[in-house]
């Protein structure tokens, strides 16, 4: 081999190591975060006449159930300037998990239809686990940009139409959520002024 041959294997190399060692360090920055971005989409209030037209029965009758349980209804959004989807969240009593309905809206002016997912959170520094119900889970999922890891979510693909398909879901998060604390995990703490920008970040 020749000198020019010697000095392209040379730099070859180093190219090779160079895009491993980077690699590692951005495996090993990432990690961390349990797939969080680097980045929060906006939470706006959604419209109340486009909530109060679309929400179904159900959901307003278990919200009132839920308020008199001692969660706390935080209100109705969705990204800012988009009008398909909205997701009513509401804080626990134990303040340690966000519910969410996620509310898809599809068809067209009078032939409307609401399909609704149930999305459940608790944070620990970087991380989340999150128990969902999801009638096509995959394409739904208000995460589905950023889809967490099989260990940080239990998902269902089951449709959620009624009070009896939310509250296994609810009891199941909080066995997870006992599980996680066993493991180590420091379970946050949410409240009025945090949720929102808990949720912002996971949210794609």
């Amino acid at each position: 081999m020749g000198i020019g041959g010697s000095v392209i294997l040379a730099l070859m190399t180093a190219i090779g190591a160079f895009l491993f060692l980077s690699g590692r360090k951005f495996r090993a920055r990432s990690e961390p975060a349990e797939n969080l971005p680097q980045y929060s989409v906006v939470l706006a209030p959604s419209p109340t006449g486009m909530v109060e037209a679309l929400t179904p029965k159900w959901q307003a009758e278990l919200t009132e159930k839920l308020k008199a349980e001692g969660y706390r209804l935080i209100g109705d959004y969705s990204y800012a300037a988009l009008n398909f989807f909205w997701a009513r969240v509401f804080l626990s009593p134990d303040m340690r998990t966000a519910l969410l309905w996620v509310n898809w809206v599809e068809g067209k002016e009078g032939g409307k239809v609401v399909i609704s997912n149930l999305e459940i959170y608790s944070f620990s520094g970087d991380s989340f686990i999150v128990t969902a119900c999801a009638q096509d889970g995959a394409a739904r999922l208000l995460t589905g940009a950023n889809r967490p890891t099989e260990r940080q979510m239990s998902l269902h693909l089951n449709a959620v139409f009624a009070e009896s398909s939310v509250r296994p879901i609810i009891q199941e998060h909080q066995k997870r959520l006992v599980e996680w604390e066993e493991k180590g995990a420091k379970v946050r703490e949410l409240n009025a002024h945090n949720i929102l920008p808990s949720l912002s970040k996971i949210c794609s």
